[in-house]
């Protein structure tokens, strides 16, 4: 059994070269590897299915179609990162065997042999490419068969331009010494004396140096397989030059692509180059994999030491004004002295009553004239506080076409009765595009029930955001925006604002948020209340055109005596010499969305500096913000109106399935304490919500009436993505959610209150 398993037919196929590859990367690159293990689970929809990354690589968009050349190019930017890697493990790896340095095109000769885990990964891709293609069911198979042929041809071509480049400027032992090439009638006699050596389990004629790795056989081209040849006949010095040369090139190709991916960030205002957030992906991971190749080929074992020394280097430059990549809100003036925050002036404004009795005041003359607009045969009519959650782009797409199909089947009469509109991140987006259409509607008679919307709201912003990350924010962003007269820095949280405006047919342009202060004050259009948390601690920058001290303080209560702790910052007044107002409305959209990564985090002119993130945080369904908001004018509405409806919106049931617990793991036993923390965390809210909501009733005399519309998303296998980009499948779901008989009941139950 022993001589069977020491023959050299077993030997040669367990020491061909691309499993030795495998081998070799496993045990010294698993830093290389790492990334084709996040890849493999991107497509194969095993890490992060939640947010639909998967769909970035399985159904690329490009200019707002997912077609041939949206395929082509991240088929071409799949490529790229294959080169990427071969490149970098040919740096690393190359010296280990020196048989290579006596082949012809040896660069090329390793990427044949290093195919197993770029093939595997092809393949894995395309399959899953064809099966959800196909699970679509709007693709023909002329579709499939244009679509799936875009990607190869683009990896093709991304291929053979790199070997190219290497065919004409790498050389071999041959080119370099003029050594010509072992003839075939001396390989077939080493062939005879491998063919005897069963005696030992390694060939002793292949082997030289304790680093070289053991390999018998490898591919010659994709279907020939040859014994590898003893070089022991060539002087070391000669070899080791071979390879000199060819990281040489390496390096310079690697230096060359790295300019050129970091010099298309200075294009990323220009529409065509937009590219698929899935070829984003792979730009990103091949800067990555190629940083550090220039180094290596210049310093070779000192090359980490050097890149572990620049990263702190830049690290330090970081904290430097010039270099600092700081994202700000666009409108806000951050040149003048920055606001004070602590808490001295947080006490001072939570317990200035003049300010707190005045805005009370101005905001019952906003419902005066909320009720006179709404004023039908002398009946009180409801007060409705629309109230949407968060959740990306379906949320957005959501919240616009439930209330746009609400409004239309109860003949506009909703649009008039909603006083206030509060909740976070995409929610939000799309409450503001749906008012915003509204008084278009009014003052330029256009129909607020335009499909055009629909489709507007739905389109992709994530590939304008992840091409700006791939191409430049991770490292350095030199571009200069202006707005009005201040400068601010081009990053991926302008790229977001541009993306949504433009989709949205630049509705909101260059709008601020004073411009809508004198249209709330006469009750035009609803008030908006965003309300982003401060990442410093936890507490709610509320943010309104209209002052809104009341949402900061509580109403005065003769039987508690507590020191008061507030829980929010008004915006308008804490930024008011910071030119608060002047603020971009969709800078307010943005902060109140702000994606962890995806988004930057906003950071305000104050000492210290405020920093903000999405709403969701503290608040996802905007629900502590209308209970206050309900609690401070209860007299008020008990006199002047027959009850208050809370129109949830929700990307989520309140009712969630109660799954089986995952099998006891070390790991499961690691990690369940915190991901169920997060995993829960808007469940958290809505129990805590609803009870609030139930105290709400206790202390007024006024109905409140809970109407939800819910998105049908709990099935996991109809989940829509939590992400700014959606499929078209999952856009179809969205909008037939609101067709749901629950939906359909909320609708009826609306129309018998409001009528």
């Amino acid at each position: 059994m022993k001589k069977l398993f020491l023959h050299p037919s077993w030997r040669r196929i367990i020491f061909f070269f691309p499993f030795q590859l495998v081998f070799l990367h496993l045990k010294k690159n698993l830093l290389l590897v790492s990334f084709w293990a996040l890849l493999f689970g991107f497509v194969t929809q095993s890490i992060a299915p939640h947010y639909g990354v998967a769909y970035l690589f399985l159904n690329p968009e490009y200019m707002d179609d997912v077609n041939f050349v949206s395929y082509f190019i991240v088929g071409f930017a799949c490529g790229g990162f294959t080169m990427a890697f071969n490149i970098s493990s040919y740096i690393l790896n190359s010296f280990r065997f020196p048989f290579l340095a006596t082949l012809k095109h040896p660069f090329t000769k390793y990427c044949i042999n290093n195919y197993i885990i770029p093939g595997s990964f092809l393949f894995v891709y395309i399959w899953n490419m064809f099966f959800f293609l196909k699970s679509e069911r709007i693709y023909t198979a002329q579709d499939m068969v244009v679509y799936i042929g875009g990607f190869i041809i683009g990896f093709t071509l991304f291929v053979i331009i790199t070997l190219l480049y290497f065919f004409r400027t790498n050389k071999d032992i041959h080119r370099m010494f003029g050594i010509r090439f072992q003839e075939p009638d001396k390989e077939a006699k080493q062939v005879n004396i491998l063919q005897k050596k069963i005696d030992s389990w390694k060939n002793p004629h292949l082997i030289k140096e304790p680093r070289d790795w053991y390999v018998e056989t490898y591919l010659s081209s994709l279907f020939t397989v040859r014994l590898v040849r003893a070089v022991r006949h060539y002087k070391r010095e000669m070899l080791r030059n071979v390879f000199k040369q060819n990281r040489r090139n390496a390096g310079i190709f690697s230096f060359i692509t790295i300019i050129s991916l970091l010099s298309l960030g200075l294009f990323r205002e220009v529409p065509f180059l937009m590219i698929p957030a899935g070829a984003s992906v792979f730009l990103l991971f091949t800067m990555f994999i190629m940083l550090p190749i220039p180094l290596y080929s210049m310093f070779k074992g000192w090359a980490q030491i050097i890149l572990i020394a620049l990263l702190l280097v830049l690290n330090s430059f970081y904290q430097i004004k010039i270099f600092n990549n700081t994202n700000k809100a666009y409108g806000l003036n951050y040149e003048i002295k920055p606001a004070t925050f602590s808490n001295e002036r947080l006490k001072e404004f939570g317990c200035d009553t003049k300010n707190f009795n005045a805005d009370v005041e101005q905001m019952k003359e906003v419902l005066n004239k909320w009720r006179a607009k709404n004023n039908i045969q002398n009946k009180k009519p409801k007060l409705v506080l629309v109230c949407t959650s968060g959740g990306g782009l379906r949320s957005s797409l959501w919240t616009f076409h439930s209330l746009q199909y609400a409004d239309s089947l109860l003949h506009g009469s909703l649009m008039n009765h909603i006083a206030l509109i509060t909740g976070s991140s995409g929610g939000m987006i799309g409450a503001a595009y749906l008012r915003e259409c509204y008084l278009k509607s009014k003052f330029e008679k256009e129909s607020l029930y335009k499909s055009r919307y629909v489709t507007d709201v739905s389109k992709d912003i994530l590939n304008s955001v992840a091409f700006s990350i791939a191409t430049s924010d991770w490292f350095l962003s030199f571009q200069k925006v202006k707005c009005g007269n201040y400068e601010y820095k081009m990053d991926r949280g302008y790229v977001f604002e541009k993306k949504l405006d433009e989709n949205l047919s630049g509705i909101f342009g260059q709008k601020r948020l004073c411009d809508y202060t004198k249209l709330e004050s006469d009750a035009v259009i609803p008030m908006m209340v965003f309300s982003p948390t401060i990442v410093n601690d936890g507490r709610k920058l509320i943010i309104s055109s209209l002052p809104t001290s009341f949402l900061n303080k509580k109403s005065a209560c003769d039987n508690l005596h507590v020191s008061p702790l507030h829980d929010g910052i008004e915006f308008s007044r804490f930024f008011k010499e910071q030119a608060a107002d002047s603020i971009l409305f969709t800078s307010v959209l943005r902060m109140s969305s702000t994606f962890p990564y995806i988004t930057p985090i906003v950071s305000l002119p104050s000492k210290p500096a405020i920093e903000i993130m999405d709403a969701g945080m503290r608040d996802n369904f905007g629900i502590d913000v209308a209970f206050k908001y309900v609690y401070t004018f209860k007299d008020w509405i008990e006199e002047n109106t027959s009850g208050v409806v809370i129109l949830q919106i929700r990307d989520r049931h309140k009712e969630f399935p109660i799954e089986e617990n995952s099998p006891i793991t070390i790991l499961n036993s690691i990690t369940r304490p915190i991901g169920s923390f997060y995993g829960n965390l808007f469940y958290m809210q809505d129990f805590s919500q609803n009870q609030t909501i139930e105290y709400l009733t206790s202390s007024i005399n006024s109905p409140i009436d809970v109407v939800d519309f819910e998105l049908q998303n709990e099935s996991h296998a109809n989940r829509i993505s939590l992400s700014w980009h959606l499929t078209n499948q999952e856009k179809s779901r969205v909008m037939n959610s609101i067709l749901l008989p629950g939906n359909q009941n909320s609708i009826d139950r609306l129309r018998k209150l409001l009528n």
